[in-house]
């Protein structure tokens, strides 16, 4: 998929249709990893057709999965889902980089070169 770039007002201007998929998939995350015996679960429900423990988490499982779908469609890289932190591509003085922004943040404030990652953080 190609690259997807967004000024800084048009990555703000997504910010209120993608905080709520991040908090979404922050909790589809965490009720996934609560099950520890999740491999098992799959392995049984395989063999006996399933049931509701097993229903339950394939339904968040597909839920997630659209959700990481719909924003590699909008071009956004997901780095750390617990955060929600993501990256969206950006031209910078004719350099690719990064626009940085994470949950709980009101608005995009940051960037960073595409090699340094989050610890190569600047304000805008």
């Amino acid at each position: 998929m190609a690259e997807t770039f967004y000024s800084v007002d048009d990555a703000n201007a997504l910010l209120p249709t993608v905080r709520p998929l991040l908090e979404r998939i922050r909790a589809q995350q965490a009720e996934l990893a609560k099950d520890k015996s999740l491999a098992l679960v799959r392995e049984k429900a395989a063999q006996n057709g399933g049931g509701t423990p097993s229903r339950h988490l394939s339904q968040l499982a597909q839920t997630m999965e659209k959700d990481l779908r719909q924003l590699q469609e909008w071009g956004i890289v997901l780095r750390d889902p617990a955060t929600g932190l993501i990256d969206f591509f950006h031209k910078r003085e004719g350099e690719t980089v990064f626009l940085c922004w994470r949950l709980g943040e009101g608005k995009i404030e940051w960037w960073h070169p595409v090699n340094t990652g989050i610890a190569g953080r600047e304000r805008l």
